[in-house]
């Protein structure tokens, strides 16, 4: 049985910063700063397994992103990934840090993908997890292209009445075993899904994120991660809904990357088989 998240965080700092725009954020250890990446619809909570290991070797900082959690809801704008980008960067001057490892999770991945591809003289390492926003070359792997309808309907229909059932219901379809998921993880989707200012900015997000036509035009091709030059690894999992295929063809685009692929694991990746994510990403960060 995991411990509760905030018996393991109970040594991390956490508050609101401006950044310029109030941000929740959290550190944790010293050393060479890592920043963690949540993915859409998620927080700070979504790394509570992660961050006590990690933060034996770094200096970890995570936070919620913009129209997430409890950082800022307002103005929201369509244009998605180069403003959470620009977030990332935010954050790192706030909090000092002109280098910086990353890793990102699905949205986080993508954000973290392009962070290294725009500014590579920020970013040392990058870890991809389960990362969104990849569109292989065509007929380079056998794969067909997730369909979004499904996933923004049903993103939407929770927000649109997030009762406890029905948060527990979208949490349980990124995780390979329900039973990894804690009452405590759904307690913590459930209010702030019920925070009225987070609710709507959300509605507003994921129409866009997995609807609009913005975010494609920042996808990661294989021409833009050919050009990333951080050491990267690529972690997934076998039951993510993009098949580990997808995964091993965005690790041999990207120089010298390294692939891991976790088994009996969902796309929520880091929290559902916590400890393997944990000595995996610190054996690579580590360079061993």
């Amino acid at each position: 049985m995991k411990g509760s998240y905030w018996v393991d965080l109970l040594e991390c700092e956490i508050g609101i910063v401006r950044t310029p725009r109030p941000t929740r954020i959290l550190q944790c250890g010293s050393g060479k700063p890592l920043l963690l990446l949540h993915g859409s619809g998620g927080h700070i909570e979504n790394w509570a397994r992660n961050i006590a290991a990690l933060a034996r070797h770094y200096r970890v900082i995570a936070f919620d992103f913009r129209w997430h959690g409890y950082s800022d809801t307002s103005d929201f704008a369509p244009e998605i990934l180069p403003q959470l980008v620009e977030h990332v960067r935010d954050v790192a001057r706030t909090v000092g840090a002109s280098s910086y490892a990353v890793e990102g999770q699905s949205l986080g991945g993508w954000v973290a993908a392009l962070l290294a591809h725009r500014h590579p003289a920020e970013v040392e390492k990058l870890v991809l997890t389960t990362p969104m926003g990849y569109r292989p070359d065509a007929g380079s792997v056998d794969w067909t292209p997730q369909d979004f309808g499904p996933i923004r309907a049903s993103s939407l229909a929770v927000l649109r009445d997030p009762s406890w059932e029905n948060v527990r219901s979208r949490m349980e379809r990124i995780v390979s075993d329900p039973a990894s998921l804690t009452e405590e993880a759904i307690a913590v989707r459930h209010k702030i899904y019920n925070n009225p200012a987070l609710n709507a900015a959300q509605q507003k997000f994921m129409a866009t994120y997995l609807g609009g036509p913005e975010p494609r035009q920042h996808e990661m091709t294989d021409a833009l991660l050919a050009k990333i030059s951080a050491p990267t690894l690529v972690y997934w999992a076998d039951h993510n809904p993009m098949p580990p295929r997808v995964g091993q063809r965005m690790a041999s685009v990207i120089p010298g990357a390294r692939f891991h692929c976790a088994e009996n694991t969902g796309h929520w990746a880091q929290f559902e088989n916590s400890d393997e994510h944990n000595e995996t990403v610190l054996r690579f960060l580590s360079g061993a």
